[in-house]
């Protein structure tokens, strides 16, 4: 049998199939952009601010989003002027400009989030088991990707601070140190809700509550 369109047949399988989902998901993304009276890039950045609640200097968004500064200046300048962000000066360095939501930019970041959905229904026709195994095999890969620089590094569970991997994980779970639990491979974080402000009861309490809900 011949080798798959990009190189090693199991690898060029998986990567055509992650190219054919990158299409679906662009296109996808430019439906929903074009209905809202945005762009991709646009959507993208209100749901990054909406994520990270902080207003954000130029810099971090085009870091976070992997942008070029021009790209995000300019995407930056078209939210401010549709009234979906300001700007103001960063709290750290007056020099400095950083950029919040306004209330419109909330509203219109939630419905950014909602484009994904489409996803949902191809995901749910998986098991369980299936679900924790493609979860954990995605985790691995971006990890992968952002060791090799090609994509930039977001909060989660490999890159904090306050994780420690286990030496033997058939034996002992990893554990996050801030919220002083354990937790397994499928319960690693992309983006953790408290990653490093995990210093009240509550906190603990409702991270282990979204923990145990996605697995």
């Amino acid at each position: 049998m011949s080798e798959g369109v990009h190189g090693e047949q199991a690898t060029g399988r998986v990567t055509h199939s992650l190219l054919r989902l990158g299409t679906a998901m662009r296109s996808q993304a430019w439906e929903w952009a074009e209905s809202a009276g945005l762009t991709p890039t646009q959507g993208e950045i209100l749901m990054l601010l909406m994520q990270r609640k902080n207003p954000l200097r130029l810099g971090e968004i085009a870091r976070e989003t992997a942008l070029t500064a021009a790209t995000t200046s300019d995407a930056v300048s078209t939210l401010e002027a549709k009234g979906l962000i300001e700007k103001r000066r960063a709290t750290e360095d007056g020099r400095a400009l950083a950029v919040k939501l306004t209330a419109r930019g909330r509203t219109a970041a939630k419905r950014a989030q909602q484009w994904p959905e489409f996803l949902v229904g191809a995901i749910s026709t998986l098991r369980d088991e299936e679900q924790a195994v493609f979860y954990r095999t995605m985790i691995k890969m971006i990890r992968q990707l952002q060791v090799q620089g090609t994509m930039p590094e977001h909060r989660m569970c490999v890159t904090c601070k306050h994780f420690e991997a286990s030496k033997n994980p058939k034996k002992a779970a990893h554990r996050c140190n801030a919220l002083d639990i354990a937790i397994s491979d499928v319960d690693l974080r992309l983006d953790c809700a408290v990653h490093e402000q995990a210093d009240s009861l509550t906190q603990k309490k409702t991270w282990k509550i979204f923990a145990q809900s996605a697995t």
